[in-house]
């Protein structure tokens, strides 16, 4: 192996530690804390989701910063402050015993949060193995959900016995160790010439035309996403409302967590032989399946199981199915519309989040918000359907 490929392999496996800390350890246990703080706070579980819709609105408007910062700070350093933030969050969240104050570390949370995610990571890849990055970042993205899955477990057991705040200053500790010093010891391949390459795609951007019908579904194809996807941080608190244990929950957020990964590997694969527009569709499909199965088996573990590990496939839209579309269809303009469907996605995605802990409260069941699952990913379907009609793709 030469020295190029030694190089590249440490910088994918120390991108799977970011990502595996920042989607597998913030992004996917979070959900666990819902219940257990709402039930110590006296409140309801909307007004604790509000945390996770305040890191992931922080994590998007802060992106613009972040990209900024890059092109004037080293990116080591970016992630590695980034990553700081992120541990002195959860360390300050164990001693939280307020909402206000909940809500205000999670603003610095999101803005840690974004420095050593998708965006930097992305660029990091690609800085080194160019247009081979993709399937790199794939392996990071899938590897977070395996992370998450042996991890929601643990934490949900140190809850259970301890409490959450000793659950936070486990991930604060963990992600002190792990990703800290990975991130501050991250570079760019210096004699990367991608950029340059980049650079000219942008400038041929604005000749490229979209039809102004796939532009608006493009940009408005995040919002059935979400719809349909923002029963993700939910689960443990949907398994306590059946009357399950806690440890229930953090097992179906596990069985999530390992088949997020399992579909985000097989969606490629599909997508080759049945054409992306066919697979995306075929995805929201079982996401209504399994949304069905958790409303008419719910008083079934197996049935709730099978419905998680369904349920699980639509997740891959967000970070697989969507930018495959925008590449087949606007691929000059491939970063100036992936930029604003991000956008769009996160904030409705956080939005989702919150409204169905609320939703959740008020009716005293999620039933109403597995419902709302299933309007969304019909309109989803329609949307990816109308998107290769008109650009005569599969």
């Amino acid at each position: 192996m030469d020295d190029l490929k030694k190089n590249q392999l440490k910088i994918l496996i120390k991108c799977c530690i970011c990502i595996g800390c920042s989607i597998g350890m913030v992004s996917n246990c979070i959900g666990l804390f819902y219940t257990p703080i709402a039930q110590a706070l006296g409140t309801g579980r909307g007004q604790i989701a509000a945390i996770s819709t305040i890191i992931s609105l922080s994590s998007a408007f802060s992106a613009q910063i972040v990209a900024r910062l890059i092109k004037k700070i080293p990116i080591n350093l970016v992630m590695g402050c980034g990553s700081t933030i992120v541990v002195l969050g959860f360390i300050a969240l164990s001693f939280a015993r307020q909402l206000p104050v909940f809500y205000a570390i999670a603003v610095f949370m999101g803005a840690g949060d974004i420095c050593f995610k998708s965006l930097t990571i992305s660029m990091v890849l690609r800085s080194w193995y160019g247009e081979k990055s993709g399937s790199k970042l794939g392996i990071a993205m899938a590897l977070s959900g395996i992370v998450a899955a042996i991890m929601n477990p643990i934490l949900g057991r140190i809850i259970e016995g301890y409490g959450y705040a000793m659950a936070f200053r486990l991930l604060a500790l963990l992600i002190g160790v792990l990703a800290i010093p990975t991130c501050f010891s991250i570079r760019l391949n210096e004699s990367d010439q991608n950029a340059a390459a980049a650079k000219k795609k942008s400038e041929n951007a604005e000749k490229t035309v979209v039809p102004f019908i796939i532009l608006a579904i493009l940009t408005t194809l995040p919002v059935a996403i979400s719809g349909a996807t923002g029963m993700n941080t939910h689960f443990s608190s949907f398994a306590i409302s059946l009357g399950y244990t806690l440890s229930f929950g953090a097992t179906l957020v596990s069985f999530q967590s390992i088949f997020n990964s399992v579909w985000k590997l097989v969606f490629g694969f599909i997508a080759d032989r049945l054409g992306y527009v066919r697979t995306s569709v075929g995805y929201l499909a079982m996401n209504i399946a399994a949304c069905l199965i958790m409303v008419f088996f719910s008083g079934s573990k197996i049935a709730i199981i099978a419905g998680t590990c369904i349920y699980a496939a639509a997740f891959s839209l967000n970070t697989v199915g969507l930018p495959i579309l925008i590449q087949g269809v606007a691929k000059e303009r491939f970063a100036e519309i992936f930029a604003n469907a991000t956008m769009v996605q996160t904030i409705f995605y956080a939005l989702f989040t919150t409204l169905f802990g609320t939703i959740s409260d008020k009716a005293g069941s999620y039933i109403p918000c597995l419902m709302m699952v299933i309007v969304f990913s019909a309109i989803g379907m329609v949307m990816f359907a109308v998107v290769g009609k008109k650009t005569h793709t599969a």
